[in-house]
């Protein structure tokens, strides 16, 4: 167990919260139990280590904080969370990422140190969060001593350094939107796509109009959806939505659902239409966890927020919603996008990253050829993108890109 492992997980459950304040979690240990944790609260409220130390109350003095975020160090909303920690009596401070922002970068390790506690950040952080564990832990009893036989210590070491690399990368990766936002005042834009073995995003009917067509397996769902938990919205465009009329949920992994955007261009929906369409059901969720971004006015939408983009051009329109979302405190868009919208968003430039999967399964086409119809091909990458890394989950392969 990595007790920085369980501060990110609280951390995914104040997604959509915190903002724009950054989503933290936080575990106050002591003698190798988890005594108090917390997560970031809405705007003016607690951050993370206040809620952990407040959970952890007298047994605190003395113990270890884990979080995912250096502490703050200012006075802004809040009072300085490296001023409570001091006050709780931590020993230990271990945090995974340094704060971009220059009232706190480095300054909050000093603040601590200076106070006799010791910190850790980083990697090394994350190495040293891991939780020794005893054979009663492990085994339960003393026959399972035997029956599981020698370890080795040293492998075991490796697997350790290995897994808490991995947990390290993750929360980089988590927290590169909101560094990005920090340094740049704008949302970081993350597309997401799917294509068959033959570089097909989906079916073309006879009419003229798309049907879904099912790619990756479930591995490449979860990590889909898992990426929807660390985004703050979630976009599709208008063909997308009518043809594939997805949910836009978090399912498949541990989190809070992300706002749900529509990009509806310059199509007008009918009532019928809407009436259809999950996106248009608030019935569990407020009207404010979805917007909608149209060049034309939706006389049908009612109770959810359309805003007018009033530019001639898409790069216009896609820049002038950008500054919206980044007025909301917004730090990452996850983009789910059909052919068009993802030529659209490859001619203006106006994204961050690509995460493309491609399946290694032939029968994705062969069946799309068996039934008699044409499949949507992905648009070409743009010039000069390059692909950072690339790994399999199951049949599928994911490859990241990123403009060079």
């Amino acid at each position: 167990m990595n007790f920085l492992q369980l501060a990110f997980d609280e951390s995914l459950l104040a997604v959509g919260i915190s903002r724009p304040n950054p989503a933290v979690g936080a575990v106050v240990v002591k003698d190798g139990i988890v005594v108090g944790k917390g997560r970031t609260q809405r705007p003016g409220n607690a951050h993370a280590e206040v809620m952990a130390l407040r959970d952890a109350g007298e047994n605190a003095r003395g113990a270890a904080i884990f979080v995912t975020l250096e502490p703050c160090c200012h006075y802004g909303r809040t009072p300085p969370c490296t001023k409570a920690i001091i006050e709780a009596g931590i020993a230990e401070v271990y945090f995974a990422h340094a704060d971009p922002n220059p009232l706190v970068r480095g300054k909050s390790r000093k603040i601590l140190e200076e106070a006799g506690i010791k910190v850790f950040e980083g990697l090394e952080a994350c190495e040293k969060a891991v939780a020794e564990e005893s054979w009663d832990d492990v085994c339960g009893d003393e026959g399972c001593k035997v029956l599981s036989g020698p370890v080795d210590p040293a492998a075991s070491r490796a697997e350790s350094r290995a897994e808490s690399r991995m947990l390290f990368h993750e929360i980089e990766r988590f927290f590169e939107a909101y560094d990005y936002f920090v340094r740049n005042k704008a949302t970081f834009v993350e597309i997401k796509s799917a294509v068959s073995q033959e570089g097909v995003i989906g079916t073309l009917l006879a009419d003229g109009s798309r049907a879904p067509l099912k790619i990756t397996a479930q591995g490449a769902n979860c990590w889909n959806h898992e990426l929807r938990a660390m985004s703050d919205a979630v976009l599709v465009g208008a063909g997308t939505l009518l043809a594939d009329n997805p949910g836009l949920d978090v399912r498949f992994a541990r989190g809070n659902n992300p706002v749900k955007i529509l990009w509806a261009g310059h199509r007008t929906f009918s009532a019928p239409e809407i009436a259809g369409l999950r996106f248009f059901d608030c019935t569990d969720a407020s009207a404010d966890s979805r917007l909608v971004f149209s060049c034309v006015e939706q006389p049908n939408i009612q109770g959810i927020e359309v805003i007018l983009l009033p530019h001639a051009t898409f790069a216009e329109n896609w820049k002038e919603m950008l500054a919206n979302l980044a007025c909301r405190g917004m730090h990452r868009l996850m983009v789910e996008p059909g052919a068009r919208l993802a030529a659209a968003l490859f001619e203006c430039g106006g994204w961050n990253r690509l995460d493309l999967w491609q399946s290694s399964d032939a029968a994705v086409d062969r069946s799309l050829e068996s039934s008699g119809l044409s499949g949507i091909p992905y648009p070409e990458l743009p010039h000069g993108v390059v692909a950072r890394e690339s790994f399999m989950i199951g049949p599928d392969v994911l490859t990241v890109y990123e403009k060079s």
